[in-house]
């Protein structure tokens, strides 16, 4: 294992950035006061794809250390962004998920693996039972939450559907869905105007994005692990080898938009395209997997 390199203060850093990296820093008592605010490690991360090709290294020579803390505070707005609209899809998916349920098996029908195409993960534990496994540690971490304790007192913890859902992740969610039997999963899809593998897929993008958003992971320039699935006039904007934001963005256009022109996504589209001309010095389109036509294809109807 190699050893862990030193810690190092703030005028370190700044030599190192200085002298090694061949970042351009012309005002020592702005770039420092950056540095106290953003970590060098989280910083240098925006700073991917803007090295020589002869040294990776070094940076590019036009690039300054305020160009790299402007894509921070760009993606820092864009996980924003994006944070607020996946929370409205996020709840609508556990009202109509937790409703269905309830119609059909009844309060705690979603207890019944029988209700339920279960399957086992490569660990041997199945879907169903480590949903519900996650469910009641959470029920124990939330313990003093009044709703949690309402139930444990009032019904011996026994949680309905539309509660229970409330205490499970969106990670969780998503795996329900997953198990849920085909006439179960059609009916929520026909909600978006779609079918089950797509939407699926589209919640296990959301999952993601939503936990990098929820973490302040990076957007900017990050490959995602999840591909969503796009209808023919969009799959040219999917990568085989690097998936980006862009195809994740077609996906809540088409979810918000499900019963039509809905105010919520020309209300997001609105502050994407505020927050790209902000930045637009300095964002590269391609780094986040947008096309240059991007406007004019987020602004069509969906077909």
């Amino acid at each position: 294992m190699d050893p862990l390199k030193p810690a190092l203060k703030y005028d370190e850093q700044l030599a190192r950035l200085k002298n090694e990296h061949a970042l351009t820093i012309t005002n020592d008592d702005a770039a420092y006061d950056i540095l106290k605010k953003v970590n060098y490690y989280r910083l240098s991360g925006y700073g991917i794809g803007l090295t020589r090709n002869d040294d990776k290294e070094k940076y590019l020579e036009n690039i300054t250390i305020d160009h790299i803390y402007q894509l921070y505070e760009f993606d820092r707005n864009l996980r924003n962004i994006f944070f607020r609209v996946i929370e409205q899809l996020e709840i609508q998916l556990r009202t109509q998920i937790s409703y269905h349920l309830a119609l059909k098996y009844g309060p705690e029908g979603y207890i019944d693996n029988a209700n339920f195409n279960d399957i086992n993960r490569s660990g041997g534990i199945s879907v169903h039972e480590s949903v519900l496994n996650n469910f009641r540690k959470e029920c124990i971490h939330q313990k003093n939450n009044a709703f949690v304790k309402h139930h444990v007192d009032r019904y011996e913890n026994h949680f309905p559907i539309w509660v229970a859902v409330e205490l499970f992740t969106f990670g969780n969610l998503s795996s329900l869905y997953c198990i849920m039997k085909p006439e179960d999963s059609k009916e929520i899809a026909k909600l978006y105007k779609t079918e089950p593998r797509y939407l699926g897929s589209w919640i296990l993008a959301l999952v993601e994005l939503r936990n990098i958003c929820a973490h302040y992971g990076r957007l900017y320039n990050r490959p995602l692990k999840q591909a969503p699935h796009l209808y023919r006039e969009h799959k040219m904007y999917r990568s085989n080898d690097r998936n980006k934001l862009f195809p994740v963005l077609l996906v809540i256009k088409r979810m918000l938009n499900c019963d039509g022109e809905d105010e919520r996504w020309l209300e997001f589209l609105e502050q994407l395209e505020t927050l790209l001309k902000r930045y637009r010095s300095v964002v590269r389109l391609s780094y986040i997997g947008f096309p240059t036509q991007w406007q004019e294809v987020l602004r069509s109807p969906n077909k």
